[in-house]
């Protein structure tokens, strides 16, 4: 028979609990820069002590009233919104437009904060990080094209089957059955229409016509007649890389083989993506090579942190804090403090919303120094990918790394690179893709990244001739003459893990 006993016993123990300032900073850290204005936005709700949460751009929208003048005095001289006048003066050059001007006066009329005015800020927010899809785009330079009308929404059809990269995607068969009466002409004159938009290329089916498509680029270019040769009559040539075919069918040296690449590097192998990070990235927009990351279809992000070269030479980051509201702390709430005609108990409740705005406040604060530390430790610790200009010449680097070079735990990196983006001389990149293992060393001993050597594998297997593909021995054979000591195992583990088929299956028959 079992006998059960219930009672009360005391023990002791050593337990670790995060005090709720270090919670709400960690949850900061996480945060992207729009997620963290939407929950200081809460804040500001939730915490009288707040005077108000404006973003730096929402803060150049208004002026501060003079100690000397009274209300019924400024108001009395209407207000001049010309450029020469004092309101565009404070708004800038640009800004005194009649959208603007509607709402700076809706904003005086609205300053006690009720839903109107606060309906009227999230709206400027929003338009302000809204961004134009590459469809829509390209869609709004039918109406300003030479595509006749009859076609013109044909044309909407096909640009609704380019994808993200520029490149159409879609059936001409089955468009031609949703369109009675097009033939398969009407539909090539009309891509190539599309491909004469900008960015110029998109719309076209492969690289070959992407790149013709925007030859204009080379107008002065002394190699221009010699790359649309190349790109019209030799560009299997080009793919397989041979070089003496090409050169003395275009009647070059191979010395200058070398120059005409060069020129041949300023079309763009990606014009849709080129547009989504000049949307996205402002002066450190993509260049060739360059990429944006895609959260979602139609979606694309902004980055957080930028990188650029300083007068010294050197890189520098700088965190972006336009979308992240400043906090300031009622001035009214601060009096009440000094008030003897507040009770104890309600100064106990000012003080304690107080502190928390202000805890509020260096969370902010903290987060930003966090990234840019974090940040700045991964550039100086990744010279050679801004020094060659792209992931390939990534080297192994962990959180642990960077967090103790900074003085935070791995755990906090962690937390700091989740969905942030840098926006650097060579694209837009996720931070956390600066970060790598080591997957193979050199001949000196020096370990090379994962990312490195994918890259190196998908240059060898882009330059083999399509009927006789390189086998992974083959490929491994070249790595090591590299200078790149790797396995045959290792390199099929890497070219699975990048979903390119074996030898057999990128075997094609020679026409």
């Amino acid at each position: 028979m079992l006998s059960t006993t219930i009672g009360q016993t005391q023990s002791m123990k050593l337990q670790q609990t995060l005090a709720p300032q270090m919670r709400q900073g960690l949850k900061m850290l996480q945060m992207t820069s729009l997620e963290l204005r939407a929950e200081l936005q809460h804040e500001m709700e939730t915490n009288p002590a707040i005077d108000d949460v404006a973003s730096r751009a929402e803060r150049q929208m208004s002026v501060e009233l003079p100690d000397s003048h009274s209300y019924a005095e400024v108001t009395e001289k209407p207000l001049d919104f010309g450029s020469s006048g004092e309101m565009g003066a404070v708004m800038g050059a640009g800004s005194a437009d009649d959208g603007y001007r509607d709402y700076f006066l809706g904003n005086l009329q609205s300053a006690s904060g009720d839903e109107e005015g606060q309906s009227r800020r999230d709206h400027l927010f929003d338009s302000m990080v809204k961004r134009e899809t590459l469809q829509q785009h390209l869609i709004g330079q039918i109406a300003l094209s030479d595509i006749p009308a009859e076609d013109r929404e044909l044309a909407a059809a096909l640009v609704g089957n380019i994808d993200d990269d520029g490149y159409f995607r879609g059936s001409v068969p089955d468009i031609m059955m949703g369109f009675k009466g097009v033939d398969e002409r009407r539909i090539e004159r009309t891509l190539a229409a599309i491909r004469e938009f900008d960015p110029p290329g998109c719309g076209a089916r492969d690289l070959r016509e992407c790149w013709l498509a925007q030859m204009e680029k080379l107008d002065d270019s002394p190699w221009e007649d010699e790359i649309r040769a190349l790109l019209e009559k030799h560009f299997d040539d080009l793919a397989a890389r041979r070089v003496p075919a090409i050169c003395k069918a275009l009647r070059i040296e191979e010395a200058d083989y070398p120059r005409l690449l060069k020129e041949l590097a300023l079309l763009d192998p990606m014009p849709g993506r080129t547009f989504a990070a000049r949307e996205g990235g402002g002066k450190f927009a993509a260049g060739r090579g360059g990429f944006v990351q895609r959260v979602a279809p139609g979606e694309y992000v902004r980055p957080e942190v930028f990188v650029a070269r300083g007068e010294d030479g050197t890189l520098q980051v700088r965190v972006d804090g336009r979308d992240i509201p400043e906090i300031r702390i009622s001035q009214r709430y601060l009096k009440m403090l000094e008030d003897p005609a507040v009770s104890a108990e309600a100064k106990s409740y000012i003080r304690e919303r107080v502190r928390a705005a202000e805890t509020l406040r260096d969370n902010v604060r903290r987060r930003q120094q966090t990234i840019r530390d974090i940040a700045q430790a991964i550039v100086d610790a990744q010279p050679e990918v801004f020094a060659r200009g792209g992931l390939h010449a990534l080297k192994p680097l962990t959180m642990q790394q960077i967090g103790e070079q900074v003085g935070v735990a791995g755990t906090t990196v962690s937390r700091t690179v989740r969905d942030k983006y840098m926006a650097t001389p060579f694209g837009v990149v996720e931070m956390r893709r600066f970060f790598t293992s080591g997957g193979a060393k050199t001949d000196d001993g020096v370990a090379v990244s994962d990312a490195a050597v994918k890259a190196r594998i998908k240059e060898i297997i882009a330059s083999e001739d399509a009927a006789r593909p390189f086998s992974d021995d083959a490929i491994t054979q070249r790595l090591n003459a590299d200078g790149v000591e790797i396995s045959r195992r290792t390199v099929a583990k890497y070219r699975a893990a990048m979903k390119i088929p074996g030898k057999a299956e990128r075997a094609r028959p020679v026409r």
